[in-house]
């Protein structure tokens, strides 16, 4: 027996096609959200889930800077310092360009100095989606999961888990604070600098659905019920029409 959840908050979904698809993987825990929880640094709000988010993320990292490698408009695609596009986030005009101020950079640098979230750390994310560019997520995700597909409450509390997962799929907001482990600040790996995302905020998922079922392979030794194998089919649609997003895909 499968479990299937719909979100469907727009018309993007009927009125226009997707500029880019394109699937994402995740192989391991998948644990419920919880409610953050505020310190006295500062007034940040910590994460209680915000180490197993990260974990999640680092593995879509890997699969976005892919992408972006990949992809014949976000490999080629650069703006000259100053630069007031419209789809470039109104940060973008503080950017100090360095060394050759004369010489245009690629929209992933770009992006890395504007979202420099917790540059005390180390991380400059990069966004696939943000609000400038004028698009929005669609999220078919397909949940294997460990615990039986004909359990009384199949999937263990799906919603929470799958909001964990979206949380994932963000970046960390300002107030959060840097991502963390054992309690300590958890600097970027080289091959994180920049750091991938999917998108800048949760609120660009316009359309979500999710299957659940159970996941018929052994898992690894010492899984317990929250292992999951994900497969998540990215669609991303304008929410309004210019120049840029046209040749995003």
């Amino acid at each position: 027996m499968a479990l299937r959840v719909y979100l469907d908050g727009t018309d993007l979904e009927r009125d226009s096609e997707a500029l880019m698809r394109f699937r994402l993987t995740y192989e391991g825990p998948l644990l419920s959200s919880q409610p953050t929880h505020k310190t006295t640094e500062g007034g940040l709000e910590r994460d209680r889930r915000a180490e197993h988010k990260h974990f999640i993320r680092r593995q879509f990292h890997r699969q976005l800077k892919e992408q972006w490698q990949t992809n014949e408009f976000l490999r080629a695609i650069k703006y000259p310092p100053k630069s007031s596009e419209p789809i470039l986030p109104e940060a973008a005009l503080s950017v100090q360009w360095s060394s050759d101020p004369t010489k245009p950079w690629h929209l992933n640098k770009i992006l890395s100095e504007v979202y420099a979230h917790h540059k005390d750390a180390g991380y400059n994310y990069v966004p696939l989606v943000w609000e400038e560019m004028s698009l929005a997520c669609s999220l078919r995700i397909l949940c294997l999961r460990k615990d039986h597909a004909n359990a009384v409450l199949p999937g263990r509390d799906i919603d929470n888990r799958i909001k964990t997962l979206i949380d994932a799929l963000s970046m960390p907001s300002l107030r959060q604070g840097a991502p963390i482990k054992d309690g300590k600040p958890l600097p970027p790996d080289d091959d994180e600098k920049p750091f991938y995302v999917l998108m800048d905020d949760d609120r660009r998922v316009t359309h979500l659905e999710v299957e659940t079922d159970a996941a018929l392979a052994a898992a690894p030794k010492g899984s317990d019920e929250s292992y999951v194998r994900l497969v998540i089919t990215v669609d991303i649609r304008p929410t309004k029409f210019h120049m840029d997003n046209i040749s995003f895909a």
